[in-house]
Order: structure tokens, then C-alpha cells, then sequence
């Protein structure tokens, strides 16, 4: 193959070998002279090539001229019978947490959210394991410096993420895999945990009926046992003035951001706590969704 260019800008003056576009002999470490136009083209291009991602990198974070914020779409949409199928298409959910589940295996978050409008139309949410790690630390930091707004989701939250939505067809049917995988912790837009509404353990055990699911209420008694179910630790709730009591059952996912239902309460202790409900069979349940949710009484 012959060299193209000038024999003097290719070849080592010192050793005569074959260098290129070298500007050092990478052999004996001698000079080589190019011309001022290989030069400018050289760092110019380089130039071009770093301010163009600088600039992709702002209008991404701020002014979005080329960069588009990815739509908002509903949930129940990927229900709809013309949806159509993608692969890692960028876009915006929110929907209403009904499982959120820590797979230890894989150190990744799993939950489903509903639509709000539609609670017959879900979809499954994973985050990788650094994601994953990401978030618990920021809720961990959350918790140790009393802010009050949740950086990880739980059960009966209204959660706005952003991630890669993929939509595929199963057998003849179209749009039967739903599934958004959150790629990094700042996808997480915004976590909604409702006020907690105070009730009677007394009206939640008699009257079960007339409190929906995953709403969030708050009771108070005094814990009279505490039982371990491996994937969760129970804790029964008793009403002083009714002789009624509820269990609460607090993850064991909340071990990650930094304590255990042992540092927090004793048998005897008078509690306020907070929980969405849940239902053993027929047998309502709490299930808390944050350390915030639990609070001695004096």
C-alpha cells in the first residue's frame, strides 16, 4: 500500500519509518513535522466532537431544543387494542404501587403500578441492581436527615418514573408483554405517599368493607407480640379502649435503610402507625412503607 500525503509528514525523518498521522515517532521519539491544515483539522474535529456532546448533555438537562422530554402516557393506553409494540422506547408513567418486592438474588427492585383510572391495567417495573443499591442509599440519607418526601416507592404510593418501555406480542396477540425498566435513580420523577387517615382498629377489623385497598390509614395501640415471617416481621397492634387489635407487618426490606423493628420498638411500647392496607385472605392488614410510619408514643 502506498502512503498518502507527503513522505516527509509520513515517514520518521530520524528512522525513515512509517508513521501516520503521528505527530511523535512512537519508535525513536522524533519530531514530525505536518502541515498547519492537518493540524486544525486534527483538533478541530476534536473540538467539534466535545462541545457537540457538551451541548447534547445541557438541552437534555434543561432547554430540550433537540433532546425531547419523552411523552407521558397512560398505562391503560398499552391496554388498547391498536398499542403499539416497541423495544426500549423512552417514555413517562404514573400509576399507583400495588407490589414492590426486593429480589435479593438479583439486588433489583420489582413493583406493579395501576392505572389510577383504571385499575384492571398494569404494568411491571424493574430497576437494575445499581439503580436498585442507588435508591435505598438515597432513602437511607433521607431518613438519617429527616426529610420528609420518600425516595423509595412502597405499596400504595403514586409514582411518576421514566425508563425504557417495552411492549411486545405474545403468541397472536399483540401488546401482551408490558414491562418499563428504570435505568438510573434520578428516573424516579416523583413518589406521592397519601396522607395516612386516622381511624379505630375497632371500624378497619369490624368493617373491612369500607376501606379500600392499599389506602393509607393510621392507627394507635400498644404491641403486645412480635413474630418473624422471614420475608417480613409481624407485629400485633392492640386497641386499649376496644380489645380489638390489627397486625402490621413491616418488610424486610426496611432493614436496608439502616434499622431494625427491634431498634425501634419493645413489647409494651404505645405505637402510631401508619400503613396501606392490605388483606390476609379476609383479614385486614398494614403493611408499612417507611420507618417514618412508625412512631413511639411517650
Amino acid at each position: 500500500m502506498r502512503p498518502v500525503g507527503r513522505l516527509e509528514e509520513v515517514f520518521c525523518p530520524k528512522c525513515k519509518r512509517y508513521v501516520g498521522t503521528f505527530e511523535k515517532c512512537p519508535y525513536c521519539g522524533a519530531k514530525v513535522p505536518k502541515r498547519l491544515s492537518f493540524r486544525l483539522l486534527k483538533w478541530g474535529g476534536l473540538t467539534v466532537a466535545i462541545v457537540g456532546v457538551l451541548f447534547l448533555y445541557v438541552d437534555l438537562r434543561t432547554f430540550h431544543f433537540i433532546v425531547r422530554e419523552p411523552y407521558h402516557i397512560r398505562i391503560a393506553d398499552l391496554y388498547l387494542d391498536n398499542a403499539p409494540t416497541m423495544n426500549m422506547g423512552q417514555a413517562v408513567l404514573t400509576g399507583k404501587a400495588t407490589f414492590v418486592k426486593y429480589y435479593e438474588d438479583m439486588r433489583a427492585l420489582g413493583m406493579f403500578l395501576v392505572d389510577p383510572e383504571n385499575e384492571n391495567a398494569d404494568i411491571f417495573i424493574r430497576a437494575y441492581d445499581a439503580t436498585t443499591l442507588d435508591l435505598m442509599e438515597r432513602e437511607k440519607e433521607r431518613l438519617d436527615a429527616g426529610d420528609p418526601n420518600p425516595k423509595f416507592p412502597a405499596v400504595g404510593d403514586l409514582v411518576t418514573l421514566r425508563g425504557n418501555l417495552r411492549v411486545r406480542a405474545s403468541g397472536e396477540r399483540a401488546g401482551q408483554f408490558r414491562m418499563m425498566i428504570l435505568m438510573y435513580a434520578d428516573g424516579l420523577l416523583d413518589i406521592d405517599r397519601p396522607e395516612a387517615r386516622p381511624v379505630k382498629i375497632l371500624d378497619v377489623v369490624s368493617n373491612p368493607d369500607n376501606f379500600g385497598l392499599y389506602k393509607r390509614i393510621q392507627v394507635e395501640g400498644k404491641v403486645i407480640s412480635v413474630y418473624d415471617l422471614g420475608w417480613a416481621k409481624g407485629m400485633v397492634v392492640y386497641e386499649m379502649d376496644t380489645g380489638e387489635s390489627i397486625d402490621v407487618m413491616v418488610p424486610q426490606l426496611l432493614t436496608y435503610f439502616g434499622r431494625t423493628l427491634d431498634d425501634v420498638v419493645d413489647i409494651g411500647d404505645m405505637v402510631r402507625v401508619k400503613g396501606a392496607i392490605q388483606f390476609y385472605y379476609t383479614k385486614p392488614q398494614l403493611w408499612l412503607a417507611s420507618w417514618d410510619d412508625l412512631e413511639v408514643l411517650e
